[in-house]
């Protein structure tokens, strides 16, 4: 897993089609009428970018998502939405590892 500012999109969206996980940092009004409290409490947020499904949905649910939805399936982008919690967890094991990476959270990318 792999962390990328909000001005890289284009190197998180290759990242992930090269088979990585890349988490996208985002700021600003995340909220619309059915986001989640959280999104609705923080400017930060961010897309879990990763072509594979189902390690996508795995990383999340160990990350602690609680409610597993999937943006854009099957098409470049394809991510599950981060805040609270699971967004903090994703930016420490991709900061503890080093260099914005993180091993070890989806079975290895």
């Amino acid at each position: 897993m792999k962390i990328f500012e909000e001005m890289d999109i284009f190197a998180a969206y290759e990242h992930a089609e090269s088979g990585g996980q890349a988490v996208h940092l985002c700021t600003g009004a995340a909220a619309h009428s059915g986001a989640p409290k959280c999104f609705k409490k923080t400017n930060v947020f961010a897309h879990l970018i990763d072509m594979n499904i189902e390690r996508l949905k795995t990383t999340a649910r160990r990350l602690g998502v609680n409610v597993i939805k999937v943006g854009r399936i099957g098409r470049r982008g394809q991510h599950i939405d981060l805040c609270g919690g699971p967004l903090r967890k994703a930016i420490e094991l991709c900061r503890v590892a080093g260099m914005g990476e993180a091993a070890g959270i989806s079975g290895g990318d």
